[in-house]
Parts: structure tokens; sequence; C-alpha cells
């Protein structure tokens, strides 16, 4: 651990790094951007972490993408979970203190501010660059309470190099090596890296948002033609052209009478490709990022298909599998590169309590609950340990407050649930006569079920001269 406190960079670092955070897309094209790709594969991160960031800033379809799923990370809620021990315990209260006491900073923006939430955003920034690194200042605020705290500064991709397998800190601007990021010195950590294939749909998306840019100039207001009988450079041909320079936009012609001009007309002029090319890539962005299509164009009407003919229970399912594959993704990667050495630091053992990211509850927990309530009076048994695991609710201490059914009374009984009304007299002398099982006849055997014989004589029906019912259903009449 830097129990220190000192970071790794001086402020001399930073200015430099400020100064030389320039765009590095004066020209963009796919061999540029190839070439970059290529040296982040052998470890050199400098120029496409810096590519990286620019292209982040500049396309506002991919920023917002990036910025949910960092944001439903970001707004997860967490626990410390210690296994039942008391030495358990005792870890769980330092992390709960350690984590609750947590600041969060960028390296090159430290005016901003935050505790795990800010963790976890900034974390999330690694399913964009590949990497995200922390560093670890410790902060001891009482050592024999063992409360210990630290502040994480969030440094850009570009301060590194992984050219031997692992990140590696570069403490001057022109390093190959760097200096390996320890175990409790820096939080790094891997994610999906999607600016790596996006980083091509970047600039295929460009060439079109170019080219119909220039189109709308050209032909979104179209053509004027003038006509004059006037010769040119006459002042009558003066005035027209000055006329038409003013309200024309960049198509206008002017000729006299003895020159025909015909405008060529484009017969796909309504199926321009330049919308379904921008649109395929902003795509492309919501399902790297989302796992689901949930760009402004998968609302759209297409081809065969009624406006908004999207799956939304298909889209539902695929984002909460990254929201769930996010929990486990942060929560793996806190407990071994933070939980671990605190807990060493301070109790030189090995943890016995874990920090714990738990997304928010799938949509079907409302069926649960209905299922629940549904089955358990037909006989069905859940556990209790279960039912708190599955709705996330805490186990309640012995003697500890708890909810109660209401005590307001019913209409139709006048008491209360969970009470039960006093019976009557007929109630009660019914009762003693099914309990004591009185024979209804004679040579009625006590305790035997009375039931009714279809060999008994009916005198009813014998003086109506037709068989009883349990004859007919004998076939005897």
């Amino acid at each position: 651990m830097n129990a220190s406190g000192e970071s790794h960079f001086n402020q001399a670092r930073i200015e430099w790094a400020i100064r030389l955070r320039f765009s590095p897309m004066p020209e963009l094209n796919t061999k540029w951007v190839a070439a970059n790709l290529n040296a982040f594969r052998i470890g050199e991160l400098r120029v496409v972490g810096k590519m990286w960031e620019i292209m982040m800033e500049r396309d506002g379809e991919l920023a917002v993408n990036a910025d949910k799923r960092a944001g439903e990370l970001a707004g997860m809620e967490w626990k410390i979970v210690p296994d039942g021990s008391g030495e358990g315990e005792e870890h769980a209260a330092a992390l709960n203190y350690f984590y609750r006491n947590l600041r969060v900073t960028r390296a090159l923006d430290q005016d901003v501010a935050g505790g795990v939430s800010e963790l976890l955003y900034q974390m999330a920034s690694a399913h964009s660059y590949h990497y995200s690194a922390h560093e670890i200042l410790l902060r001891i605020d009482n050592a024999a309470a063992r409360e210990v705290t630290a502040e994480l500064r969030h440094t850009p991709v570009w301060f590194f190099e992984s050219r031997r397998g692992y990140l590696g800190y570069l403490q001057h601007i022109f390093d190959v090596y760097g200096q390996p990021c320890r175990q409790g010195e820096w939080l790094t950590c891997v994610g999906s890296g999607w600016m790596r294939p996006l980083s091509m749909a970047f600039v295929l998306k460009n060439f079109p948002l170019r080219d119909w840019l220039l189109f709308c100039g050209r032909y979104g207001s179209g053509f004027l033609e003038a006509v004059t009988d006037a010769q040119k450079n006459d002042p009558a041909w003066e005035e027209a052209r000055e006329a038409l320079e003013t309200i024309a936009n960049d198509g206008a012609v002017l000729h006299n009478r003895s020159v025909a001009l015909k405008f060529m007309d484009m017969p796909a002029k309504n199926a321009l490709p330049f919308e379904p090319l921008v649109e395929h890539v902003n795509r492309l962005y919501a399902k790297c990022y989302r796992g689901i299509d949930l760009a402004t164009g998968s609302r759209t009407e297409e081809a065969g298909q009624h406006k908004g003919a999207v799956g939304a229970s298909i889209q539902k399912e695929e984002a909460g599998v990254f929201r769930a594959r996010d929990a486990a993704w942060a929560t793996g990667y806190l407990n071994e590169r933070l939980d671990r050495p605190i807990i060493r630091f301070l109790f030189d053992r090995e943890p016995r309590a874990w920090m714990t990211v738990t997304p928010p509850l799938d949509d079907t927990a409302t069926m649960d609950l209905q299922s629940a309530q549904i089955l358990t009076p037909m006989g069905l048994r859940i556990s209790l340990a279960e039912a708190y695991k599955r709705f996330r609710w805490k186990t309640p201490e012995p003697g500890e407050a708890c909810l109660e059914p209401p005590t307001t009374p019913t209409r139709e009984t006048g008491t209360t649930p969970g009470q039960s009304k006093a019976p009557t007299k007929q109630e009660t002398a019914t009762a003693e006569m099914t309990q004591s099982n009185v024979p209804i006849g004679a040579g009625a055997r006590a305790g035997a079920i009375q039931t009714a014989s279809p060999n008994l004589p009916d005198a009813e029906v014998e003086m109506a001269d037709f068989w009883s019912a349990a004859a007919v259903q004998r076939g005897e009449s």
C-alpha cells in the first residue's frame, strides 16, 4: 500500500500531459486509424488513447451510449458482506469505513469529486478503452480503530504502456517502458474495449456525414437558371448575374437564349445512401455498449414493418445480461484490487468480508411475488432464507421491530385479522357430534364411515312402481 499518500506523478507531469493533450486527428482516414490500432496491439497506448478520447468527445451518439453503460453500473447498490464469523465482522467494519469515506477524482481534472458511485462510473471506462487505472493514495484517519480510507485518482490510459503483458506507468512522456502497477498502489481493470472495433465505424460514419452535408449544401435548395437576351459583360448581363448571386445558393447558371442547358435528374434522389449508413453505425454503437438496439432508428418505420416493431421484451432481457455481468465484473476487481490489500494492511490476514455490487432486480420480481402469494396457500413451502435472498430483503435481527399485518376490524365479522370469532352454541354442538362420531342408525358401528347402501328398500320408490336411482345406475331399470 502507498501509505505515504504521495502521488506517483507531480504537478509538472500533469501540466505537461494537459499541454500535450492535443487532437491527434488532423486528417481522419482509415489508414491512419488502422496504424494506431496496430500500435495498440503491441502495447503503445499514447496516441490511440488520445484518439479514443477525441472520438468520444466529438460523436454524441457514441458518448451517450458509453455514458448509459457506465451510468447503470454507477447507479447500482453495494454492500459489505461478511462470512458470519467474528473476524469477518471486524473486516466488514473496516471495509465499510473505507468505502463510506472514499474520495474519487481524476488526475487531469481534480475538481471532480465523488465516492463509490463515481468510482464505478470511472471503472466502466474500461469497456471503452480496454483499460482503466486508478492511483490509490492511502489516508489513515484513526490507526487505533483501523479507520483507513483512500483517494483514488483516475488516470488516462495514455499514461501507460502494455508492452510486457501488464500496464506500466510512464513516469516521463517519452519513456518506452513504465513502472509496473503494483497491487495496493493501483486499481487497474480490463474491460470490453469497444473503441477498438468502433474506431473504424467512427471513421466510416464521418465519410457519409460529410458527403451528406455537401449534398445538402449543393442540392438542398435546387438550381436556378437565368436566361437573358443580353450579351456577356453587358450591363444587363451583369445585373442578372448580381441578382442571381443574391438569391441563389451554390447551383446557379446564367446564359443567353442561344445556349441550351439540361440538368440531369438523379433517378435515386429519394433513396440516398447517407442516412442508412449513418444510422447503421449508430445502431452498432447501441448494440456494443447496451447489448440492444435502442437507437432512434430502431423505432422508425422499416420496410414491411409497422412503427415500433422492435421486440421490447428481448431488448430488456439483453440489457439485463449486461447489468448482471457488469456488477459481477466490478465486484471481482474491487475484491482483488482493493479489499484484499486493505485487509492485509490492517489485519495481515486474508479478507473474510467482501464488497459486493448488486444489480437491480429483474422484471420478474413482481411475478415471483404474485406466484408465491398464490402457491403458498396451496401448500408450496418456500424457505424464508430463499425469499430474503430473492427480493434482497435484510434478515431481521432478534428483537428488531418488523412489519405486522393490519389490525383494523373487518366489516363482516368485526374482528381483526389473526383473531378467530367465538363459536356459537350450534357450532359447538355440531363439532362435538362430529368428533364423537355418533352412529346414525341401529346396528351401525361407532367410528365407521356412514354411507347409504343401494340395496336398502325405498318405500316411496316402490310405491311409485319404479326402481331407485341406485338401481338405475346398476342397469336394473
